[in-house]
């Protein structure tokens, strides 16, 4: 019984050192899949930095640990950090939102209605598959549509809605670690897209990752501002397990400063679905991940402004 509530606390091998000290950089949180993590990956990664021009001066490591499984189990991290995501994989049909009924019944050319709309988990009882069968079962891209962050895979008669969800949680258990690194930077953008661009070369000349294969099937970097802060939520300790607070994260404290209070950020993480009003007055509905991807603080801050609602999911 005692085993069951001791965890192994995390291994700090690089101590994060706190926000950044210029108004240019930001704080890029990067980790290995489960059934990637090893030195001999972390190795390949650094030297995809190092093939950076003048990397020293732009990318540097500021964190570096390792998370055991069963300290991200008892904490959750996983299943926080994919919330709206599992959700739907739970949920299926009946979270889609009136947006999102439309875009589907456009793509697809079915009634919303009519349409055997499935969770991932319901699928693998209809289907008789398990969790990596559905993971990689692949599907025409005219059968496989992206609404609002989740992925909808036409197979058969049915619409399966998340089907990588039951796959992710199944291999984040508490016998696999994690590693995770945050490299600060004043690179943004398609720039630093230009450094996992490198690391993903050397994945490929080291054998790690295959021609046919992504590199997100070996680790996840933040693509966004509010990915930097999900990131956080989920991976940011010190050596005894303690969470490091959010306010040394410089987007968090930007945020602050334009006016936000914890209790908002927090509210615009865990319900990240916002609608904006098009020109003409039609509404769409994007995840606040999705539709700061790739942009500045400032430009983040302009987008959520310019929401006109957010959509609140039960």
């Amino acid at each position: 019984m005692e085993e069951d509530i001791l965890h192994r606390n995390p291994t700090i091998v690089v101590p994060f050192d706190g926000v950044c000290d210029t108004s240019r950089c930001q704080d890029i949180f990067v980790y290995l899949r489960p059934e990637s993590n090893g030195v001999a990956v972390e190795s390949a990664l650094m030297k995809g930095v190092s093939k950076i021009p003048n990397w020293q001066k732009t990318v540097n490591l500021v964190y570096l640990a390792n998370l055991p499984g069963d300290f991200l189990n008892e904490k959750g991290v996983v299943e926080e950090h994919y919330n709206t995501r599992i959700k739907f994989a739970r949920k299926g049909k009946s979270l889609f939102t009136p947006y999102m009924k439309d875009v589907f019944t456009g793509f697809y050319k079915i009634p919303f209605t009519d349409a055997k709309i499935i969770g991932a988990y319901n699928a693998m009882l209809l289907l008789g598959l398990n969790e990596d069968e559905l993971f990689k079962l692949w599907v025409d891209l005219d059968d496989m549509l992206i609404i609002n962050g989740q992925t909808i895979k036409k197979i058969g008669q049915y619409y399966v809605v998340n089907s990588d969800i039951p796959s992710i949680l199944n291999k984040n258990n508490k016998e696999t670690d994690i590693a995770v690194m945050i490299f600060r930077t004043v690179l943004w953008g398609k720039d630093f897209y230009n450094v996992i661009l490198k690391m993903t070369e050397v994945l490929l000349e080291e054998n790690i990752l295959h021609s046919e294969s992504q590199f997100s099937h070996v680790f996840h970097y933040s693509k966004g501002p509010f990915e930097q802060i999900l990131d956080a939520v989920g991976f940011l300790y010190d050596s005894k397990g303690n969470h490091l607070p959010l306010d040394r994260i410089r987007f968090f404290n930007f945020l602050l400063d334009k006016g936000l209070s914890v209790k908002e950020i927090d509210h615009f993480i865990k319900q990240p679905l916002l609608q904006f009003r098009k020109e003409d007055g039609s509404l769409e509905e994007k995840s606040i991940f999705q539709v700061t991807k790739d942009l500045s603080y400032e430009d983040s801050w302009k987008i959520i402004q310019s929401a006109s609602a957010q959509v609140l999911l039960k």
